[in-house]
């Protein structure tokens, strides 16, 4: 029986993991060309000064966002398991308001900053209107944490396969005829603010109907006095993964702006570009995180601990192994891919992106790692790693980058990131599940 079980476990992650895939790897082609084009048509001056104008609302938002999404799938599919009705509308009430809520804080500060990061950050003061425009683009945007989360603890998980690749035809199609209308900088600002707005619209529409369809009820109705006697797990959950979130900033965010600051947006340009190519590894990561959370949740909340490891183990030699290994053959081969496709000009984008996939293979080899230790309930022990890898990068690239430019940022990242997950995998094989 339990043969049985498993076969059809695997069959249906396969069709989930496959459909999101599907899509992440649509997206990804997609997100690669208008990539290509785009830099080929600005330059490597304008991209950087693209990137410069989007990452410092992004880093904003970073800093207030409380993720709630990960407190939301794991009560979620613990009280959908259980049939709590007011349990669940309760958890999708308190993830939309904490999301809304840090998105109006996130556009607040960014508009009394703006002139700052416009003349500092971005070394261009007449873009400040764009920073305003991309940092407005989240307060509609902050209807997906949540969302997404009922979507994936329902299984509707070719409804957000769709999603996401509408929103990456949206988003490229956008780009790519404003920037050809000469908007340039604008253009691509303008076109990411677009598909930020559609995919709040979509995933909150989404989620709506679903609510409603197994429910029989709209969040809004959700009283948290349902949440008594749970209240302060949950809050506790959220503060850690808005703490997670807050120290995740660092390796994620930081490094644009501090690059921006130091070296200018030409080499902001080369060094978006090795690691927005080499980002595509998340297109990877996030369908199996979105797939494998729900499902690992609910076998430690049946206290499967040893069929919660043994799928680990396998989820690591069969899945995360050979795909790992499949970036660094990529990263080798880059030296003859990369100049063809975006002109001699990028030359210096190769080093930084071989350098970047070496920390971009050990997170896809370890995919499962943080799922794992968000359904274990270990959230306090995956920030306090995770907060040594950004305290270490917050000490070395104000140091490195100035001397050492794009490459030794991105040196500093792959570095820190590898052994930070290399050590809480060692952490999770010596640490008891309970």
């Amino acid at each position: 029986m339990r043969e049985v079980y498993s076969r059809l476990a695997s069959r249906q992650f396969v069709r989930d993991v496959g459909a999101l895939t599907a899509a992440q790897f649509a997206g990804a082609v997609l997100n690669f060309i208008q990539g290509i084009l785009v830099a080929r048509w600005l330059g490597p001056d304008l991209y950087g000064l693209a990137g410069l104008v989007m990452s410092y609302p992004g880093l904003v938002y970073t800093f207030f966002d409380a993720r709630s999404s990960e407190a939301s799938v794991k009560y979620l599919s613990e009280f959908s398991a259980t049939g709590e009705r007011d349990r669940v509308l309760a958890v999708c009430k308190l993830g939309y308001t904490v999301d809304f809520a840090i998105a109006a804080l996130a556009f607040v500060v960014v508009l009394a900053t703006v002139p700052w990061a416009a003349e500092r950050v971005a070394h261009r003061p007449e873009v400040a209107w764009f920073i305003v425009v991309y940092a407005m683009a989240f307060i509609p945007r902050a209807f997906v944490g949540t969302s997404h989360a009922v979507l994936t603890t329902k299984g509707r998980f070719s409804t957000i396969a769709w999603i996401d690749l509408a929103v990456n035809v949206l988003r490229v199609v956008i780009i790519l005829a404003l920037v050809l209308a000469g908007w340039q900088v604008k253009g691509v600002v303008w076109g990411n603010a677009a598909a930020m707005i559609a995919t709040g619209v979509l995933y909150g529409t989404a989620a709506r109907r679903t609510l409603r369809y197994t429910w029989g009820m709209s969040w809004w109705r959700g009283s948290w006095q349902a949440l008594r006697g749970r209240r302060r797990e949950v809050l506790s959950f959220l503060a850690y993964s808005d703490l997670n979130a807050l120290v995740g900033m660092i390796p994620k965010q930081l490094d644009l702006v501090l690059l921006g600051y130091f070296r200018g947006p030409t080499e902001v340009g080369y060094y978006r570009l090795a690691k927005s190519l080499s980002g595509a590894v998340g297109y990877l990561v996030g369908p199996l995180q979105s797939v494998i959370y729900p499902e690992l949740a609910k076998r430690h909340a049946a206290g499967n601990s040893e069929e919660l490891r043994s799928r680990t183990r396998q989820l690591a030699t069969r899945v995360g192994l050979p795909l790992g290994t499949m970036v660094i053959l990529g990263a080798a081969l880059s030296p003859l891919i990369l100049p063809p496709l975006v002109g001699t000009i990028f030359l210096p984008s190769v080093p930084i992106l071989q350098i970047f996939s070496i920390g971009m293979a050990t997170w896809l080899y370890l995919f499962w790692l943080r799922p794992f230790y968000l359904a274990q309930g270990w959230i306090k022990t995956w920030v306090k790693g995770m907060v040594l890898v950004s305290l270490a990068c917050l000490a070395l690239w104000p140091a490195v980058t100035p001397l050492f430019g794009a490459v030794g940022t991105a040196a500093v990242w792959s570095i820190t990131m590898s052994v930070g997950y290399l050590g809480l995998y060692l952490g999770s094989v010596r640490r008891p599940s309970r």
